[in-house]
């Protein structure tokens, strides 16, 4: 092959393929989101096992990201895009709310051979039930690129 060819060979079918590797790679990656992570608190002491939700105030804004407190009330988001599972939230806007049930009630199992169990329509709220609704709370957060922690110290 003379040095003219080759060239051609390289412009016309290698580089495109390389350009098209890229895209694909680019196109994988989904949205960016941020670590987000904080420490839940009710008149000063951690929350165990607290649900956390972070709602966008506008389409635009973001997209819902949850996490639950662990021990010592500690908790990170997670935010789902396409199917997956990211660690973080996409920066932006959001309202709070944050709840924990306690001593769910439960009625008769539905079919006694199977054991199903369903809770009742009013479970028990461990924290004030304001904070469970993002109108109610008063909660509100705005991640930002990076590293971002909010601390959340409910009260009565």
């Amino acid at each position: 092959m003379n040095l003219l060819l080759q060239k051609r060979v390289v412009y016309c079918l290698v580089f495109p393929l390389i350009f098209l590797f890229f895209c694909f790679i680019g196109c994988q990656k989904g949205i960016r989101v941020e670590m987000v992570e904080g420490i839940v608190t009710f008149e000063g002491k951690p929350v165990a096992d607290a649900d956390v939700s972070f709602t966008p105030t506008t389409e635009q804004s973001g997209i819902p990201a949850v996490g639950k407190t662990d021990s010592n009330g500690v908790y990170r988001l997670t935010s789902a895009q396409g199917g997956m599972f990211e660690k973080g939230a996409v920066a932006g806007e959001y309202e709070v709310k944050i709840s924990k049930y306690l001593d769910l009630d439960f009625v008769e199992p539905v079919n006694p051979q199977l054991g199903d169990v369903i809770p009742l329509a009013n479970p028990k709220h461990h924290l004030p039930e304001k904070y469970a609704d993002v109108k109610t709370s008063k909660l509100t957060a705005t991640i930002k690129k990076g590293k971002n922690t909010f601390n959340f110290n409910l009260t009565q």
